[in-house]
């Protein structure tokens, strides 16, 4: 289904409408089958199916995977209902607050058919809707999707991205549950017709438009920001670009998060009947004392952590055996619990530290971290505490935890948009989302009113709380909701307020510039301005204040230095316990006394805090902070920083190849060995020194190395790696334990010295500042120079000094390595690399790191696979090429690898994958149903081809097709291996896993 999808999206994007009409045709009833059961109103589903598959089609080119076409189509379905409800302002009544005289009413089967016999059709539909409530939300939907959108289980799996045994549960369950009511229900359903001309009108509309053409691709920047703050938090202190793969995925302040519902089985039992619109709109953000409140008033406060909950876990992949490493991970929440327990949210699941513990405890994994419609995209999570409960905002739902968190239960939906924090009142709780929204709960989760101005352009960076009074840090300053009422709060600063801290009675806030504000392209002169004006006039980018009364007065305690780091545009946070306070931005500031005096520490990358991402104090000595290196902390009041990533896994691994007894991998800046199978890793020292012969301690050896490649041929292990503006080929050495160089083979590319000497820059304004000689005026206009220079040789070398190792590929002594998108060969002898002539001008990836050709080689014969989907060969080592491109019997768009099998070679792409033995004829490869299986990885071991992809991993049979023979894989696969009898997939962002070979061999 996925690939005849794929096949009818290639269609439609080239111009053939009747295509997409058989999109519309195949998917009209299953998308209006999910509309009305989230409506509730028949003929308005199908205006909103329309408008579902018109939004389809429009923004069909930028549907990143054309295999998940139908998921897709089932996240636009899901937020067009939003929408409307919030519209409109329709009453959404869940399953558990459907009222019990109702329930009753519809069990009563007699009843039933009677009103089946002689009511018209919108009351048969009424009374199908009331029969269907007294199922769970996700079997209402899955019975509804099965009966009236005539889909089978594998079908509905698909469209709602769950897999086909859960499916084919629920379905019992809601039969066993409706039980004599059933087939009625099934009659019903089956009977309703949706209008004829539905599929008429939507091409129509079709007609009159066109699909909008993806923009290109984004630059990649530390956390996502604007390209000019990228450089200035980055480049001007010194930090260069081999350090931001430390960033695991990026964290985007300008992401426009889509919510997508994926339906769970915890139902809430609460001591209340208050109730609430999902995004009932409740008073204005700005509004200034006065309150707008329809909200009713609660007689007494709701007990947030007493709810009683059903638990039901959420399914979890036992089959995959995860390995022990390598440690890191990124992390998207911090908690420091009044127990002395720290928590953080990761990519691989819910760790847990005790206060006593050496290491990270993983306690929980069901939690769902990433977007499944953009995996590729990072959200923070964040975490609070009430009454000895956690709880925990995913991508898409709220969740809470009794047992320290061991096991979590939904609380149900969340407001969509992208997170920042969640407050916990004795009244309700608050999400805020960057985009200016919040929300408010007064039913533990279950349903959200919307307490601010829908048309606010205002972005939020903060929330906090004192007893009932809730503090929202914006980029227009700080807002207070106190007894219904917002109130714009006067603080004394045009600067937005990045973070908020409470101790005791005492809030504090730290301000910095407002990133929305930064351009893509920076003027260096202004720039260079802007910061000389906030050194001569000792006016840093950021500012601390505190207020004792809740905000109704502040004191500025911002400490006084003239250091580099207070005027870099970074925005500070501020954490709080007792009278000590932290303050951590480019450099780090502590104070004892509430602020009235500080202490300032030296830099180090490792103190380092931007801060939108996650921080926590534990007490006056011990904090935690995500930063360039996943989990920091500071055990001695934040003077030094360390990473602590112990026993913590899911670090994204860039490569892993198995190379004789071992597995070796790419976290992005260091390559790790494994010789246990996984469990325990060690850094690989790679030696940059120009000659081998130099004594061992003038060597410049390191464990750093910024995004290299790693490859077996001929039972040797290889990897290239930048070095500034060159690449360079290692090898490992006889013993194993260090990649040199290799003999006689030069760098590839040339050397390009920076002009640009961020080392010099705080000497040179000390000195600037110490001349007695010149006045305020001339000091500026010496610093503007300075800081003017920067930034246009920055922007003027940043493309010769981004250099990163694209396709790289080895057959005995001949290597092939792409540089700057050119594909060059070295031959052993040869005194330099020579360029095959192979150029590729396509874009650029979604993934920034699985970059360049893929490459094959075997003998004189060189595969190469492009960025735009063409396929070249040469049989001379690289002298000439053929484009093969015609000749390939699948249309697709993108090659995911190419590799040789003795004499075959195989080509995965996101089509499905090709093999030839003479590069002329060429078969695609399908399972025993004659379908073709989208794989992302192969490997081969002897005589065997493996691949993996989303569904499993699959072993060509002797029949040419392939076998599946794993479970499916717990997240995307970026490599796949075979060793020791293991089959290994390192994945996107949970880290390694492995199955056992031999059992499936037997």
């Amino acid at each position: 289904m996925k690939n005849i999808d794929v096949e009818l999206i290639h269609r439609v994007l080239d111009g053939d409408d009747n295509a997409f009409e058989t999109l519309v045709k195949k998917y009209r009833k299953p998308v209006h089958a999910l509309v009305w059961r989230k409506i509730g109103d028949f003929h308005i589903a199908e205006e909103i199916t329309q408008d579902t598959f018109l939004k389809a089609y429009q923004e069909l080119a930028k549907l990143k995977k054309p295999q998940r076409f139908s998921s897709w189509l089932y996240v636009i379905a899901a937020n067009r209902c939003s929408s409307w409800l919030r519209k409109k302002r329709l009453r959404m009544q869940s399953l558990e607050e459907t009222d019990s005289t109702q329930l009753e009413k519809a069990t009563y089967s007699q009843y039933v058919i009677e009103e089946n016999e002689r009511t018209t059709a919108e009351s048969k539909r009424e009374v199908v809707k009331n029969l269907l409530a007294k199922l769970q939300e996700s079997d209402r939907t899955v019975i509804t999707l099965h009966y009236f959108g005539d889909m089978s289980a594998a079908e509905i799996g698909a469209f709602l991205g769950v897999s086909v045994n859960t499916i084919k549960s629920r379905l019992r369950r809601a039969q066993q549950r409706l039980k004599k009511e059933e087939p009625m229900v099934r009659a019903a359903l089956e009977h309703f017709q949706i209008t004829p001309n539905l599929t008429d009108n939507i091409m129509r509309e079709v007609s009159r438009m066109k699909p909008v053409t993806p923009s290109g691709s984004k630059p990649l920047a530390p956390v996502a920001l604007s390209a000019a703050t990228a450089v200035i938090i980055f480049l001007i202190i010194g930090i260069g670009s081999q350090h931001l793969a430390r960033f695991q995925k990026p964290y985007n302040i300008d992401a426009q998060s889509e919510m997508t519902v994926e339906i769970v089985d915890a139902s809430i039992v609460l001591d209340t009947q208050a109730k609430s619109d999902l995004r009932n709109q409740s008073g204005r953000f700005d509004t200034i004392g006065k309150s707008s409140s329809t909200d009713p008033q609660l007689s007494e406060p709701v007990t947030l952590g007493a709810a009683r909950i059903e638990k039901k876990p959420l399914p979890s992949t036992q089959q995959w055996i995860q390995a022990g490493g390598p440690e890191g991970g990124s992390i998207s929440g911090l908690l420091a619990s009044s127990t002395g327990d720290v928590y953080a949210a990761s990519s691989v699941g819910i760790y847990r530290l005790s206060p006593e513990a050496r290491a990270w405890t993983l306690v929980n994994t069901t939690i769902p971290t990433t977007d499944p419609t953009n995996s590729g995209r990072y959200d923070l999570m964040p975490m609070a505490e009430r009454d000895g409960t956690l709880y925990l905002v995913s991508t898409r739902e709220v969740f809470v935890s009794l047992d320290r968190g061991e096991t979590w239960m939904s609380l149900g939906v969340r407001p969509k948009g992208v997170v920042v924090d969640l407050v916990i009142t004795d009244e309700a709780l608050y999400l805020g989302l960057r985009d200016g929204d919040v929300f408010r709960s007064t039913d533990a989760g279950q349903q959200w009113t919307l307490l601010t101005d829908e048309t606010s352009d205002r972005k939020i960076f903060a929330m906090t709380a004192i007893e009932n009074i809730v503090f929202v840090g914006t980029n227009q300053g700080l807002y207070r909701l106190r007894s219904e009422t917002w109130e714009k709060v006067a603080v004394g600063t045009t600067k937005s307020i990045h973070s908020l801290a409470v101790s005791g009675d005492d809030l504090y806030i730290g301000t910095g510039p407002d990133f929305y504000e930064f351009n893509e392209e920076i003027d260096p002169v202004a720039m260079g301005q802007m910061l000389g004006e906030m050194l001569i006039n000792n006016k840093g980018a950021w500012e601390i204040f505190r207020s004792t009364d809740l905000g109704d007065s502040w004191t500025e305690i911002t400490p006084s230095s003239r250091s580099v780091s207070r005027i870099i545009p970074l925005g500070i946070r501020v954490m709080a316990v007792g009278d000590t306070l932290l303050a951590l931005g480019v450099g780090g500031f502590r104070s004892t006394d509430r602020g009235q005096t500080w202490t300032e520490f030296a830099f180090n990358e490792n103190s380092m805090t931007l801060s939108i991402f996650p921080a926590v104090a534990v007490n006056e000595n011990t904090f935690f902070k995500v930063g360039p290196l996943g989990a920091t902390r500071s055990i001695d009041g934040g003077a030094s920083w360390h990473r602590f990533m112990a026993s913590m896994v899911g670090t994204r691994i860039l490569d892993l190849v198995g190379f004789k007894n071992g597995l070796y991998a790419n976290t992005g800046t260091t390559v790790v060995k494994s010789f246990d199978g996984g469990e325990s890793w060690e850094r690989v020292l790679v030696d940059f020194s120009v000659s081998a012969l130099e004594p061992i301690e003038k060597r410049n050896l390191t464990d750093q190395v910024h995004f290299p490649k790693l490859t077996v041929a001929d039972d040797v292990f290889y990897i290239v790696a930048p070095e500034k503006s060159k690449l360079r080929v290692f090898r490992m050495s006889v013993d194993g334990n260090t990649l040199t160089s290799i003999a006689g083979m030069p760098v590839l590319g040339k050397d390009v010295s920076s002009n640009v000497q961020e080392a010099e820059l705080e000497e040179a304004y000390e000195e600037i500042m110490a001349d007695e000689s010149a006045n305020a005026s001339e000091k500026l206009g010496t610093l503007t120079g300075i800081f003017s220079d920067l930034f246009e040789g920055l922007q003027e070398e940043k493309e010769e000094l981004e250099v990163n190792a694209g396709g790289f590929a080895v057959s005995g002594n001949i290597f092939y390595l792409e540089y700057k998108r050119r594909l060059f060969r070295w031959k052993s002898g040869d005194p330099e690399w020579v360029h095959t002539g192979l150029i590729d001008a396509g874009e650029q990836p979604d993934d920034e790191f699985d970059r360049g050709f893929k490459l094959a080689v075997s003998g004189d014969t060189v595969y190469v696979g492009k960025r735009d989907g063409h396929l070249f060969r040469s049989l001379d080592g690289g002298d000439t090429w053929r484009d093969l491109t015609p000749n390939l019997p699948l249309r697709f768009t993108r090659f995911n690898e190419i590799v040789f099998a003795d004499l075959t070679v195989y080509i995965a792409t996101d089509a499905g994958v090709l093999a030839s033995q003479t590069g002329e004829d060429w078969r695609a490869i399908t399972d025993k149903m004659g379908m073709p299986i989208v794989i992302d990885r192969l490997a081969v071991a002897g005589a065997e081809v493996y691949g993996a992809g989303d569904t499993g991993v699959y072993r060509l049979n002797s029949r040419n097709r392939w076998e599946k023979i794993s479970p499916e894989v717990p997240d995307s696969v970026i490599n796949l291996v075979i060793n020791e009898n293991k089959l290994y997939i390192a994945t996107e962002q949970r880290g390694i896993f492995h199955v056992s070979l031999q059992e499936k061999n037997d």
